[in-house]
């Protein structure tokens, strides 16, 4: 799965109280783009409470923390209401500086 496309599907990703999940990526000359390699992790309440490099060694190694999905739903919401953020690579452009300025 592509960055681009774990950012798209973040609606299908629903949180319980046992669980949470986190878009993991690669980055690429030190940066995150649409086309990054991603995995959306699944993390357990343990889990949870590591840091995310932690998580990163044990579950993906060669990935780096991008966004938690639930945070990525506020901001993704946010977008979905402003015009100039209408198509989805808009959304995922704005989404990766968020990411890795803003967060």
């Amino acid at each position: 799965m592509t960055l681009s496309q774990a950012i798209i599907k973040c609606m299908d990703y629903i949180d319980t109280d046992e669980s949470m999940y986190s878009i993991y990526a690669k980055k690429v000359n030190g940066r995150f783009r649409p086309d990054s390699e991603a995995l959306v992790l699944k993390l357990t309440i343990d889990e949870m409470e590591m840091k995310s490099i932690e998580v990163a060694e044990k579950k993906c190694p060669g990935f780096d923390y991008f966004l938690e999905i639930f945070v990525l739903k506020d901001f993704y919401e946010d977008l979905l209401k402003l015009e100039e953020f209408k198509s989805d690579t808009k959304k995922v452009e704005r989404i990766i500086y968020y990411a890795e300025f803003d967060a």
